[in-house]
């Protein structure tokens, strides 16, 4: 006998889509006393016009006007201002999504998107399936976005203690918040080498001060003015710039490559994630909650150079207020400078390292897919960890007492 897990995401990006794979990954690990089998749904396949472009329009703000995208991010942060989006947005997506339940049956139900949670409520309700539990899982970090925190979800699974602490004060009952971690894949914690064998496995060099530089899984956004920085800054380093899938820019940096005083490695996508990032020195990234999560998994430095406003602000923040890396936003020598320093002062690497480990999210995707097989087999959430109580707030004691 198999339990069916229905995941509920929007292709906003890819950390929705990443985070769900992570879990669904460890639900696979899942045989005893029920196997998983699990589906995936862009839940903006199911909607009415316009929320069928709710993909492409986050794309196209983000392109050509981030601005606009953090001024609506902003003005719908709100209790009541949340509550008018939902009305608006109700009739567009209820039926569909009704009928996308009663189709598939699940077992649970869990939410990885922050508008989809009171769908997913209300559409429960109208499909008469109410005995379903609903988990929401959080992917952002910091002061989150109002529409993540749902008191009515039998389980809200938080990735920090910021987070933890803010669904509280928005009436999440403790007896349902599960400070678990963000969801990065298993096979981050499932990386066996020291870094000289990764590098050897990964032809990398093994005399070089390593500099990987990310954009999430599109490459886009300020990776080629901020590459092309570093790679004419003279610093004692090597790069290796991640493109993902623009295969446009990683043509253009291989073809300028050899007239580039830094030696510089160029990848396209890549599932080898979590062996470049035991191997590498220091990482610089977009602020995305699902790679700062990895970097930390990994005990990989970062510097911060950009982030989508509004949604990512608060990572931006996670990663200051924990002392996880360096944050240069404004420009692309303000990186370079960011990462002269950081190279130039080890001590201060191996801080940040200290740091990384006292907040990486270990296990994390297993933790959360064991919570969500309890939840389906059982239709109970087990009961707070006690432990992990005393310590989300032994840790805001101290964050606060050394502010």
């Amino acid at each position: 006998m198999t339990k069916r897990a229905l995941f509920l995401i929007s292709d906003t990006g890819g950390g929705h889509r990443s985070a769900s794979n992570a879990i669904t990954a460890a639900l696979d690990e899942i045989k005893e006393p029920f196997a998983f089998e699990h589906r995936i749904e862009d839940v903006a396949a199911h909607c009415s016009f316009p929320l069928t472009q709710l993909g492409l329009g986050y794309s196209m703000a983000l392109r050509y006007a981030p601005p606009v995208y953090g001024a609506l991010y902003y003005a719908t942060n709100g209790r009541r201002r949340y509550r008018a989006l939902v009305r608006f947005c109700e009739p567009l997506y209820r039926e569909r999504l009704r009928d996308l339940f009663l189709s598939y049956k699940p077992d649970v139900i869990v939410s990885v998107h922050p508008l989809l949670n009171h769908a997913a409520l209300r559409a429960r309700a109208d499909a008469g399936m109410e005995d379903i539990p609903i988990v929401t899982v959080i992917t952002d970090l910091g002061k989150v976005h109002e529409s993540w925190l749902m008191p009515d979800a039998n389980a809200v699974v938080v990735p920090a203690r910021e987070v933890y602490e803010r669904a509280l004060s928005r009436s999440v009952s403790p007896s349902r918040a599960r400070l678990l971690g963000q969801p990065i894949h298993p096979k981050f914690d499932d990386v066996v080498g020291t870094k000289e064998e990764l590098r050897n496995a990964l032809g990398l060099p093994q005399d070089k001060l390593i500099v990987m530089l990310m954009a999430g899984g599109e490459g886009g956004g300020k990776l080629l003015p901020t590459t092309l920085a570093l790679a004419k800054a003279n610093l004692p380093i090597h790069l290796l710039v991640v493109c993902g899938r623009n295969e446009p820019l990683k043509q253009k940096l291989e073809e300028m490559e050899p007239s580039l005083p830094t030696p510089m490695t160029v990848l396209g996508f890549t599932n080898k994630i979590p062996e470049y990032f035991r191997a590498v020195d220091l990482l610089v990234t977009k602020a995305g909650p699902g790679s700062l999560a990895e970097a930390n998994a990994a005990q990989l430095p970062v510097v911060v150079y950009d982030y989508v406003p509004g949604q990512e602000r608060g990572n931006v923040d996670f990663v200051r207020n924990n002392g996880l890396g360096a944050i240069a936003l404004h420009g692309a020598g303000q990186v370079v400078q960011a990462v002269r320093t950081l190279i130039r002062t080890p001590h201060r690497l191996e801080e940040i390292r200290r740091n990384q480990e006292r907040v990486a999210p270990v296990r994390s995707s297993r933790r959360i897919a064991a919570l969500i097989a309890q939840i389906a087999n059982t239709g109970t959430i087990p009961a707070q960890d006690e432990a992990t109580v005393r310590q989300v707030y032994a840790a805001s004691t101290t964050a606060r007492a050394s502010a």
